[in-house]
């Protein structure tokens, strides 16, 4: 499969002909091939499109095993002819791109070799990009199951005939994609061998001094390492080497930064090709947080200390995406909101799509040996209004910390969840009336028990996504684990280095002199009208005076005790925390207490 230039980005998949699987005679016969044009999980900016090689093979599955289609016309277009001979068994109308020996398919899953080498001869365009495809009526359609990363060197001297790539994660061998998924895929593992982690390309050598390209099929998922190399007839002509980030998502062509040789390239090609790009938006620019806003699509960067302080993290090596949330029942792709995590010159930094979608991601910065020694919250919104409290109350978000949008009875306003006095959120629920945890691009771990080593501060900043339940040895009903006394120095009013929200925003104060107390005009329980139908409160005319002012109730996710109708304060109460609880039956309490702090709840910032 070759890569070919245009004006737009499209990516592939695959048709036969009119007649049925089951009408291709045994004896032999011919396929056409035509590429999918389907660019809604696209997430590049890239320019370019797939298109068929000479030489192309494709594995068409049999009862009795495979037969090879092999490319009889339409090289350089997305429809193409594909012969294949005599085969034993019947056509299953299951078929692989490229062709290899090595594939197995079966009811629910496909084993798919990707090689460790490629002989490309003079076809340095062609990507080997793999797909596999099923036959729909009589049709056969192929999706990519991976994406491929490009290379550009100028100026690379006569006789160069090898390009190596080495990366930290398994990239050859074999591999096993789920078929009962709606876009199957092959993911990368750290399990693997020396032997699995790197890539040749094979082709022939140059005759001149060149600029070339060299396309690299890769396994989804997120890489820590790049190691690359050129050869002529296996002496080294040029090396590279660097601990960087890179993520690959399917179906998606990632442009690496071009290297011109005999010149030095300063480390420009740790990330994505981003010459396109004319502004940088420094989000830590007004004031470090924990979190970021990001209201549109474009390549941002922040400086990573601890929270709103100075303080640094530590020594980072790499940076990644954590993990990623639309906040809704669809399970988004790894790059989908945020992608190109790098750290550089004491600079954190990514990219979004060029098509911005809402949602929330996690950053974290690891050290040498991987652990996380600190992460951030990027909140994918349009910016939140402020809404100002009566009674010099104070100013408060439109919507929840988390949430995308502030519209009664949606999903997008309800948020995420925090446990009191960690920076890092928990997802939400995916419906308001159920309580089922949305979807995120991430396997989240089980939920574990405080103790003395584990509910502590270290613990939450070096496992973000582990839930701690309270320990049932004592009252506190606290994550944090202590025999005398609480630790309320975690959120306070003057904002700490662990509040979760953005710059110039903090956790409220509550109890009696809180913010929700002083709008309401009193700290007792009070009457006000439930919206059953869109499950919260709208407090207009009694917190301010705007059309809306809405607080969904309906938030519950898997994790342990967590409670959608409850809002956090930093106000410590003995060994509680003072809260605002509304209620289905009509009630509401602005300086409630007696909550747990292991629970989950919601998170309403106040303007600092």
């Amino acid at each position: 499969m070759k890569f070919k230039l245009f004006s737009f980005f499209v990516l592939a998949g695959l048709l036969l002909g009119s007649c049925a699987v089951d009408e291709l005679p045994a004896e032999g016969g011919s396929i056409v091939a035509e590429m999918e044009t389907d660019q809604t999980k696209t997430s590049v900016t890239d320019e370019g499109t797939f298109t068929w090689s000479n030489g192309d093979q494709v594995w068409l599955h049999t009862t009795s095993g495979s037969v090879a289609g092999t490319l009889s016309s339409g090289a350089g277009t997305s429809s193409a002819q594909f012969t294949y001979g005599a085969h034993f068994g019947s056509m299953t109308g299951k078929a692989v791109y490229p062709y290899n020996a090595g594939h197995a398919v079966s009811e629910n899953e496909l084993s798919i070799v990707l090689p460790s080498s490629y002989d490309l001869g003079s076809g340095l365009s062609n990507t080997n990009a793999a797909m596999y495809g099923v036959n729909v009526g009589g049709t056969i359609k192929f999706n990519h199951l991976a994406g491929v990363m490009r290379f550009k060197f100028k100026d690379v001297p006569a006789g160069v005939n090898k390009f190596t790539i080495t990366l930290d994660k398994k990239i050859n061998g074999t591999f096993a994609a789920d078929l009962t998924a709606d876009y199957p895929v092959i993911e990368t593992s750290a399990t693997s061998t020396a032997a699995e982690k790197t890539i040749t390309l094979n082709f022939n050598a140059l005759t001149a001094k060149s600029d070339i390209c060299v396309y690299v099929p890769l396994p989804i998922g997120t890489y820590n390492s790049l190691e690359l190399g050129l050869y002529d007839d296996g002496q080294s002509v040029w090396t590279y080497s660097n601990t960087v980030t890179n993520t690959i998502s399917r179906k998606t062509l990632k442009l690496m930064p071009t290297v011109t040789m005999g010149g030095s390239i300063g480390g420009e090609i740790e990330g994505d090709d981003n010459s396109s790009a004319t502004t940088v938006i420094n989000l830590s620019e007004a004031g470090t947080a924990n979190s970021y806003i990001v209201s549109s699509a474009g390549t941002y960067k922040f400086t990573p200390t601890k929270g709103n302080s100075s303080e640094s993290v530590g020594a980072i090596t790499y940076a990644e995406v954590l993990w990623e949330s639309f906040g809704t029942d669809v399970t988004p792709n790894v790059g989908d909101l945020v992608k190109n995590v790098r750290f550089k010159d004491g600079v954190i930094s990514f990219d979004t799509p060029a098509t911005f979608t809402e949602g929330n991601a996690v950053i974290a910065a690891r050290n040498a040996s991987g652990a996380i020694i600190w992460s951030w919250h990027l909140w994918l919104t349009d910016q939140p209004e402020e809404q100002v409290y009566y009674n010099n109350a104070g100013t408060a978000m439109d919507r929840n910390l988390g949430a995308t949008s502030a519209t009664p009875g949606a999903v997008s306003a309800m948020g995420l969840l925090y446990q009191w006095g960690r920076k890092d959120p928990f997802l939400g629920s995916s419906d308001i009336d159920e309580h089922i945890t949305a979807k995120s691009s991430y396997n989240w771990p089980e939920s574990v028990i405080s103790g003395p080593d584990i509910g502590t501060v270290a613990y939450t900043i070096a496992n973000p996504t582990t839930y701690i339940g309270h320990n049932p040895d004592g009252d506190n009903k606290d994550w944090f684990y202590f025999r005398t006394d609480p630790n309320n120095t975690l959120w306070e009013s003057q904002k700490t280095k662990y509040d979760p929200c953005p710059p110039g925003w903090r956790i409220p104060d509550g109890g009696e002199t809180g913010i929700w107390s002083k709008a309401s005009n009193s700290s007792d329980d009070q009457s006000f009208t439930y919206d059953k139908a869109n499950k919260g409160m709208n407090f207009t005319g009694k917190f301010g005076e705007y059309s809306v002012i809405w607080y969904p109730d309906q938030s519950k996710s898997a994790f342990a005790n967590s409670c959608g109708d409850c809002y956090w304060s930093c106000t410590p109460a003995k060994h509680s925390i003072y809260y605002l609880g509304i209620s289905d039956y009509g009630r509401f309490w602005p300086a409630f207490s007696g909550v747990w702090r292991s629970d989950a709840h919601h998170v309403r910032c106040v303007k600092e």
